[in-house]
C-alpha cells in the first residue's frame, strides 16, 4: 500500500465522518483545495486515479514519526456551539480511521465559519 492511497483513504474516512456529524454545515475548502479544483477541471485524469480528494480535509505524515495529521475545516450550522460539534467531529474522524490498522492519528479541527 502506497502512502497517497493510505493518504486518500484517510481523508476519505475523515470527510465522511464530519460530515455525518449534527451541526456541521460543510467542510470548508482551503486556498489549495480550490486551485487543485480549477487547475485539475482542466487537466486530463489519470486512468487509475481515486477522483478528487475531499476538500475542507488535508491530510500529512510526519516523515520523522510516521504518524499522521488530519486537518479538517468546517463551517458550522447557527445555534450548534463550536466546542461541542469540533469535539464530536474529533471522536468521529478518530473512530473513522481506526479501521486502517497500526495508523498513529492527530486529528486537528478547525470552525472557519457559521450559516
Amino acid at each position: 500500500m502506497t502512502a497517497d492511497t493510505l493518504r486518500d483513504r484517510l481523508a476519505e474516512a475523515a470527510a465522511g465522518a464530519a460530515q455525518d456529524v449534527p451541526g456541521v454545515a460543510f467542510l470548508r475548502p482551503g486556498v489549495v483545495d480550490l486551485l487543485r479544483t480549477r487547475v485539475a477541471g482542466r487537466a486530463p485524469r489519470p486512468a487509475g486515479g481515486s477522483g478528487a480528494r475531499p476538500q475542507g480535509v488535508r491530510v500529512s505524515r510526519d516523515e520523522a514519526t510516521g504518524a499522521w495529521h488530519i486537518d479538517i475545516r468546517l463551517v458550522l450550522h447557527r445555534g450548534h456551539r463550536a466546542l461541542d460539534v469540533t469535539r464530536a467531529v474529533h471522536t468521529a474522524t478518530l473512530a473513522a480511521v481506526r479501521t486502517e490498522p497500526s495508523v498513529s492519528v492527530r486529528v486537528t479541527v478547525t470552525v472557519t465559519g457559521v450559516v
